[in-house]
């Protein structure tokens, strides 16, 4: 882990940093992400372009809140008081939804901005850093430092989900991480410290939960992506994702999730989620080991219904849509999981 040598002077803000465990593996964790304009057929982008979405403010419990979009795909953000300042977690995609952010901190405290946590290092995470002040430190776990130093790479990556919308992203400048962490960071925002994780690969190698233990609420960024979700393995790996999750379960006692995305859920999904996962290995592994390829293993290892809304809604309805979404993802996991099966590792 690493932290920079060049911190300002904050007073009671204390950073302490532990180890909270070795590498899982030391076989590649990840692949790179996959070109979403080039996923199965029925595989839909996520819908991120901000254009209508605002953000409303929820009190979870004394100085915590979320930022919740009101548009269904855009990203979720959120912030927590201490008695020398505020902790705000992702930046959001462009700096006028940054400012939409402190808009709604500075109607509820008028104390400064200590840190912003970037949960992945996806531009809808971390692209609105440039429009937080100066004295904010930017917090976020070494393998997505590593990856956001690649700005016009992700600008690319995320046009896919903005309809191509270059304006969305046009005053994306970098601004890297000043604190990197590996597994564990405590931050003292006086009176009050949030606990950052990376509990292993997930959505993306370095995909960070912030937590706040006396309210028990935590910020998943992509690793959990909203209430009646599945996982989404932009970057593959199923059997890895599902161990990460344990690590989750096993170490923190949540109560409320506020997902990068989505509807606000309970520690519940994560039960969800590694069921998920876990089916998903057994039954893509039994069609690799029967000696499927890879358009039978896509046809024949279909969603359960019980991951879906029900079937029987009116077309074009939002829930329709999010059927249809969810079809789309478990796709892209079928064929991510049988890529891991099939793939050499130094391939990947």
């Amino acid at each position: 882990m690493a932290i920079s040598s060049s911190l300002p002077a904050l007073a009671g803000a204390v950073v302490v940093v532990a180890s909270l465990a070795a590498p899982i593996s030391s076989a590649p964790e990840a692949r790179p992400a996959i070109d979403l304009t080039d996923g199965p057929e029925g595989f839909i982008p996520p819908r991120l372009h901000p254009e209508g979405a605002e953000l409303e403010t929820r009190e979870l419990a004394s100085g915590v809140y979320a930022l919740v979009s009101t548009k269904p795909g855009a990203d979720n953000s959120g912030f927590v008081i201490g008695e020398n300042g505020v902790l705000v977690i992702d930046s959001h995609i462009n700096g006028a939804m940054a400012a939409k952010i402190q808009t709604a901190i500075t109607t509820i405290t008028d104390k400064p901005i200590l840190y912003l946590v970037n949960t992945n290092y996806h531009g809808d995470h971390t692209f609105g850093n440039h429009a937080f002040p100066a004295a904010t430190l930017i917090v976020a776990h070494h393998e997505t430092a590593r990856k956001m130093a690649d700005l016009e790479h992700e600008k690319q990556f995320i046009l896919a989900t903005i309809n191509n919308d270059t304006s969305v992203v046009a005053d994306a400048r970098l601004r890297l991480p000043d604190i990197q962490f590996d597994r564990h960071l405590s931050l003292d925002l006086g009176g009050r410290t949030v606990e950052i994780y990376n509990f292993g690969p997930g959505n993306t190698v370095g995909d960070t939960v912030v937590y706040e233990p006396e309210s028990r609420v935590a910020w998943t960024g992509n690793l959990v992506v909203g209430e009646g979700t599945i996982p989404l393995l932009l970057e593959g790996r199923a059997a890895r994702y599902a161990h990460t999750l344990a690590r989750f379960a096993e170490t923190l006692s949540v109560a409320t999730i506020i997902p990068g995305h989505g509807r606000p859920t309970t520690g519940a999904i994560l039960g969800r989620y590694m069921g998920y996962l876990g089916d998903l290995v057994h039954r893509v592994g039994a069609a690799v080991g029967a000696g499927h390829d890879l358009d039978r293993t896509l046809a024949e290892t279909t969603l359960a219904e019980h991951y879906l809304p029900p079937a029987d809604v009116p077309a074009g309805s939002p829930p329709a849509r999010f059927r249809k979404f969810l079809i789309g993802f478990h796709r892209l996991n079928v064929l991510q999981t049988y890529r891991d099966f099939t793939v050499p590792e130094d391939r990947h």
